[in-house]
């Protein structure tokens, strides 16, 4: 009896720690992979969180290798610092650019409600900025009178860039071919590429995205540099802008309907008027301004072989743009200014004129020369409303 009840005890003893046993050795991985994390929140109220941030932004050519976003090549028309686009110098045809801008929030990726651009017309940086009137015959973007006195041109929406799209343009077209494009943000910090672009940096993780837009300029949107404004906007209304200039870069040029001018039968010491007409493409000589800067038309001719007499020429001619400014004399082979600049995208009539004071002997009646055609570029006229 006695041994079978020591032997029920060692039994007893034995499960027991046996039990034991087994549950210290079932608990020695949770105490080892466990760790308590704190977390925490803050309602928000409405109107509250973080604003959102643009920490970069650019203007470029629009142009791509395909037909995809992805195909952007981040250039623009100059090595100067920032974007500077040539106009395309044809009626009617815009030059087409692309807006771009990095944007991050605080608040995730989806609280921004949307990114936009808005384009200014350029001032006159040597008249305490004023704003530049384009010119009465203007053809303007809208209907509000004075649009282009250096006023806002429109707000475009901008577009998300994928991940990939972004960091291909940004980290490696732009910031190894033309590194010296993009404006970058100052506040709340200084950004830069190593920023934007590390390996565990906003664009990657995806926190941060590129947002584009293409922009029409007109070939008649006048020279000089135009605002570019970049703002991002969230659910809260809370905004992020920044802004930078491009410049459109000057073109002075012209196209004309005609390509002689025939002054018929000359008399002797009598000026014989040949007049232009407000009519486009009948053959009758008129002018049109199709580069983006207000130009003077200039002329230039040769003596047509009617040579000099006593060093004096035998011929003068004269010209004129429109038909409110007088006549302007000159002579063979000298290059004169014509008054009455046009306007961009304005067409005016030309009138030329031809005065003979000796015909040399010659065989012949006939008399054949060449008259050269170019222009000078004008001030753009500047509106102080």
């Amino acid at each position: 009896m006695i041994w079978h009840s020591l032997t029920n005890i060692m039994k007893k003893t034995l499960i027991i720690t046996m039990v034991l046993a087994f549950a210290f050795s079932m608990s020695l991985p949770a105490l080892a992979t466990t760790n308590v994390i704190s977390t925490g929140l803050i309602q928000d109220q409405g109107g509250s969180g973080v604003a959102p941030i643009v920490k970069a932004k650019w203007e470029m050519n629009s142009t791509r290798e395909t037909t995809s976003p992805y195909g952007y090549l981040g250039t623009d028309d100059s090595t100067a610092d920032g974007a500077q686009f040539n106009p395309t110098g044809v009626k009617d045809v815009d030059r087409v650019i692309t807006l771009c801008a990095i944007v991050t929030d605080g608040d995730g990726l989806s609280d921004i409600n949307g990114v936009y651009a808005d384009v200014y017309y350029p001032t006159d940086q040597t008249q305490n900025n004023a704003p530049i009137d384009l010119g009465p015959s203007h053809v303007k973007l809208s209907t509000q009178s004075g649009l282009e006195c250096g006023l806002l041109m429109q707000e475009d929406t901008m577009t998300r860039l994928t991940k990939d799209e972004g960091i291909a343009l940004f980290c490696n077209k732009i910031r190894n071919g033309n590194n010296n494009l993009p404006t970058f943000n100052t506040v709340p910090m200084t950004y830069t590429y190593d920023e934007i672009c590390k390996t565990d940096g906003e664009l990657m993780k995806e926190t941060a995205y590129v947002a584009c837009v293409d922009k029409h300029l007109s070939y008649e949107d006048a020279s000089g540099m135009y605002k570019v404004t970049a703002l991002v906007q969230d659910v809260a209304n809370l905004n992020g802008t920044l802004d930078n200039q491009f410049e459109y870069l000057p073109l002075t040029a012209f196209e004309t309907d005609f390509s002689s001018v025939n002054y018929g039968n000359v008399k002797l010491n009598t000026n014989k008027i040949i007049i232009g007409d407000l009519t486009w493409d009948n053959g009758i000589a008129s002018v049109r301004n199709i580069g983006n800067t207000r130009m003077n038309l200039q002329v230039m001719q040769d003596d047509m072989g009617l040579d000099k007499t006593s060093g004096n020429w035998n011929v003068r001619y004269d010209a004129r743009v429109g038909s409110v400014v007088s006549h302007q004399n000159y002579y063979p082979d000298v290059l004169t200014t014509l008054d009455d600049a046009l306007d961009l995208s304005e067409m005016d009539e030309v009138d030329f004129s031809i005065l003979v004071t000796k015909f040399p002997l010659n065989n012949s009646t006939n008399w054949t020369g060449t008259m050269t055609l170019s222009a000078v570029s004008a001030a753009h006229l500047t509106c102080y409303n």
